[in-house]
């Protein structure tokens, strides 16, 4: 008896539904072996349409399962070849299915299979035919062959077509990868500007709140809070800049104004806003600055300087550029109480973002207690591209 398991294993093993396109290529196959073997006369009408229609059977599977429909075709066409003779037709049947063979399988498995069935099937022709039907096995042979070459080139440009797809694929990813990692390097720029902009107003707004404290109703009270409202405007102005340079995508193109060592005295205006005596002394030889050069050390003058106020005991702060074997260096210097008083409060994100500026342009940043007391930050950028 058949257990419930053994029954239902049979009862999912179905015979997969052949494809319309198969199916075609099956009845036609078979009305033309029909069709020779009737107009030579050389068997029953009946015999001649069941036999064709047996040989070709296989052939409604040839996109499913190549092989096998092929071989099922090649024994039924060796029977139909020894009753009603379809000499003419025969070898196009089976160049059909061997043509399958070679479009869905690969270029070692076409050739074996495909030249040992031509081979057997032409050497049946032979012996089983007469000496006319025999004088044309060169041409069946070609004819079988052509199949081969045929399909084989097919899958071949197939390959190719899917290959080419792949790749394209690949490199729409890769440009798409390269995209967001630009846009995500662009925008931690933008971050680390943003911060040092809005980090500069804070402080500044923070140590004129702390002198209007200590004013006295007589005193120029008014001026300081001018002073606040001033530095606050211009700090939301510069991040309602970069928000909407962050939230425009599709526009990088950048609408805030460039920040250069020409802008330098807005820092030393801040500086002595808030009541740090600061000055400059610039030394560049007539030397030309390159604009990356001068955004960065823009940056690094005003993170030092907001240092010096934000760790406060200083009252004078000088800012020195110079020009000295193709480097620019920057001294930022204060006269305050020691390494407090410059120096970032630990786990600070100042010093770090300087020397990283630095470094994107193969400068370096060092800070320290200055010769004369006080603290000091140096920076080397150099004025060429590349490293050192």
């Amino acid at each position: 008896m058949w257990s419930g398991k053994s029954f239902c294993t049979v009862k999912h093993m179905r015979v997969p539904r052949p494809r319309p396109w198969d199916v075609l290529f099956a009845l036609a196959g078979a009305a033309v072996l029909a069709g020779d073997g009737i107009h030579r006369g050389t068997g029953s009408v009946g015999v001649a349409v069941a036999l064709s229609v047996l040989a070709c059977l296989p052939l409604a599977w040839g996109s499913q399962a190549p092989l096998t429909a092929l071989f099922g075709t090649a024994a039924g066409l060796l029977v139909c070849l020894a009753v009603f003779e379809p000499y003419d037709t025969a070898i196009f049947v089976l160049a059909g299915a061997r043509y399958n063979v070679a479009r869905l399988g690969d270029r070692r498995r076409s050739l074996i299979v495909g030249a040992g069935t031509a081979i057997f099937l032409v050497t049946v022709i032979m012996i089983i035919a007469t000496n006319n039907v025999a004088g044309d096995t060169g041409v069946r042979l070609g004819i079988a062959l052509g199949a081969l070459v045929i399909g084989d080139t097919v899958r071949t440009r197939r390959e190719l077509r899917e290959a080419n797809r792949e790749r394209d694929l690949r490199i729409a990813q890769q440009r798409e990868q390269e995209s967001r990692r630009r846009v995500s390097d662009e925008r931690l720029r933008m971050a680390r500007d943003l911060h040092d902009t809005v980090a500069h107003a804070l402080v500044a707004i923070n140590v004129r709140a702390g002198v209007a404290a200590h004013l006295h109703a007589s005193e120029d009270l008014d001026g300081v809070l001018r002073d606040i409202m001033a530095v606050s405007a211009e700090a939301l102005n510069d991040l309602r800049t970069t928000l909407s340079l962050l939230r425009e995508a599709d526009d990088p193109a950048p609408i805030a104004p460039t920040l250069d060592l020409a802008s330098m005295t807005q820092l030393l205006d801040h500086a002595k806003s808030a009541g740090l005596d600061a000055d400059a002394d610039v030394k560049l030889n007539g030397r030309a600055i390159p604009i990356a050069v001068e955004q960065a050390g823009f940056r690094i003058i005003q993170e030092a300087l907001t240092n010096v106020m934000r760790h406060a005991a200083a009252s004078r702060a000088r800012v020195t550029l110079r020009v000295e074997a193709d480097a620019l260096h920057i001294d930022v210097t204060d006269d305050g109480t020691g390494a407090a008083s410059g120096a970032p409060s630990s786990g600070g994100h100042g010093l770090r973002g300087m020397t990283e500026r630095a470094a994107a342009l193969g400068g370096e940043v060092s800070a320290g207690p200055a010769e004369r007391g006080g603290w000091q930050v140096h920076a080397r950028l150099p004025l060429t591209s590349g490293k050192r």
